[in-house]
């Protein structure tokens, strides 16, 4: 297959991921009412909720008709602009599978143009192996901590110690191992020779995943199952059937907007280290050490409890507690922000909503 038509299925798959996602986390992104937004940007004020429903069903449907009809045309910048700039609406919204969908679509909007004018394409291929990379490798970094072995393992793979309880402690032992395989299987991707050994691979750890959190599993997080459908596919049509074609040119050749998108997924990760950097923003999943804390709240200045948060909240003393997992994931579809200072916000924003 060749460059161009791997980066237009490529293209597709993204696109579909994001509709996909946003269809099933669709209340988070269409209802305002009781749950208050955390804009990315902290000093200006959230669009007003009609705003933001008219933006992003144009965006929406921008982008489906880009997905459906290729030789349309338009510009695919024209959808994702769009739909990030909802998407900056809250942070909640700001998912690993909407940065990582989102950030590799702005990085192949020059691929129209390059296409349509018969340039070379082996330079914004590269660049978007290269963010694959860049995915894998972080998300497997941040999980090379004890809280993995201690919390993530012993849930994620519940499923199988429930029933083979006398190999407990191996199956832990291989799980361990888990980041180690996702850091080498990223690299991997990166040497011609094992290439494609490294796809099939980062092909399984994927296929294991939704066994394990989806219906024949845990059966939670549903959205993580479309998303990791989308990535096998990505993974597969994307770069599965090729090796990667190393030039000089590639350090030249690129649009801005690339190695614009290039450096979310390879250079600002690391600020995570620092906490000058969004958990979700620099695909930290489930690392064991994105605990969310419950929202508390002096019942003295509370007015009114909307009956979706209501069923996931609690009285103690003279406090409301809201328990911020159960309520994103049960109502919304989707588990909330994990950074604390995402948390620590909303928690600021629901008191000020509330009172």
């Amino acid at each position: 297959m060749s460059i161009g038509k791997r980066l237009f299925w490529v293209t597709r798959i993204l696109i579909l991921n994001l509709l996909l996602c946003i269809a099933y986390s669709w209340r988070l992104w269409f209802d305002f009412e009781g749950l208050p937004q955390v804009p990315i940007v902290d000093f200006l004020p959230a669009l007003l909720p009609l705003i933001q429903k008219i933006v992003l069903a144009v965006a929406l449907t921008y982008l489906l008709v880009v997905f459906l009809y290729p030789k349309s045309r338009l510009p695919l910048g024209i959808g994702v602009i769009l739909l990030i700039l909802i998407g900056a609406q809250d942070w909640n919204r700001i998912q690993p599978w909407f940065v990582q969908s989102a950030g590799m679509l702005t990085l192949l909007i020059p691929y129209q143009r390059l296409y349509r004018k018969y340039e070379p394409l082996e330079y914004i291929d590269l660049a978007f192996r290269i963010s694959l990379v860049g995915f894998y490798f972080w998300a497997g970094v941040f999980k090379l901590n004890p809280a993995f072995n201690e919390y993530v393992v012993p849930y994620v793979v519940y499923p199988l110690t429930s029933y083979l309880t006398t190999f407990k402690t191996e199956i832990y032992a291989i799980s361990a191992l888990f980041p180690y395989f996702e850091i080498l299987f990223a690299l991997g991707i990166l040497i011609p020779k094992i290439s494609k050994y490294s796809v099939v691979g980062l092909i399984g750890c994927h296929a294991i995943i939704i066994i394990l959190l989806g219906p024949l599993g845990l059966s939670t997080n549903a959205i993580v199952w479309i998303w990791n459908l989308a990535m096998i596919a990505t993974l597969w049509l994307g770069i599965g059937k090729t090796s990667p074609i190393y030039s000089a040119k590639f350090w030249f050749k690129n649009n801005r907007i690339t190695w614009f998108a290039l450096s979310l997924f390879t250079i600002l990760p690391a600020l995570n280290f620092s906490n000058l950097y969004n958990k979700s923003t620099a695909f930290e999943i489930y690392s064991g050490t994105n605990y969310v804390a419950n929202l508390k709240m002096p019942l003295t200045g509370v007015q009114e409890i909307s009956p979706a948060i209501e069923a996931h909240s609690y009285k103690y003393n003279d406090s409301l507690f809201i328990k911020t997992y159960d309520l994103y994931i049960k109502e919304y579809n989707l588990p909330p922000n994990p950074d604390p200072k995402v948390i620590a916000r909303l928690e600021q924003e629901f008191i000020r909503k509330m009172n």
